[in-house]
């Protein structure tokens, strides 16, 4: 009776075990569809450095623009992957959010497709009026590289 309970319980954590590994090994794609949209604010056309802050998140700073212009930087919001371009002197345009004129909506969908398991999706939204340590939000609609340094 102790040598059967015994191979039961042995066998039993083989088979929990395995499934830990089969669970380990398991692949899953996931799929992130982000949506930006600009209501209000203002066209503007700003030429400036393309920064990446620790966040993942891409600011355009030393800002130059053929008129005077009141922000130094701005918290650029775009769904492209800009990290080849970080590092470069860009002319971005864009409808601007600054002083409260306007307003940003983000939603994003992110799909997580699970093999052999449940698919997971989640769904956010945000509006603001200013991003991240409060600089003006600017939503990117096109993007010129200038030069390749920011010197």
């Amino acid at each position: 009776m102790q040598t059967t309970r015994r191979t039961v319980m042995t066998f039993g954590l083989a088979v929990v075990c395995a499934a830990g590994l089969t669970a380990q090994t398991q692949e899953t794609k996931t799929t992130t569809n982000t949506k930006i949209e600009v209501k209000g604010g203002k066209d503007v056309t700003v030429i400036g450095c393309l920064e990446r802050r620790p966040s993942g998140n891409y600011i355009l700073t030393d800002i130059r623009e053929k008129r005077p212009v009141d922000p130094a930087r701005y918290a650029l919001l775009t769904s492209e992957d800009l990290s080849k371009h970080v590092g470069e002197r860009v002319e971005i345009r864009g409808k601007a959010v600054v002083d409260g004129d306007g307003k940003i909506s983000v939603e994003s969908k992110t799909k997580t497709e699970v093999e052999n398991g449940k698919d997971l999706e989640t769904k956010s939204k945000t509006e603001g009026t200013s991003g991240a340590l409060d600089m003006p939000l600017l939503g990117m609609t096109s993007m010129k590289t200038l030069s390749s340094t920011c010197n």
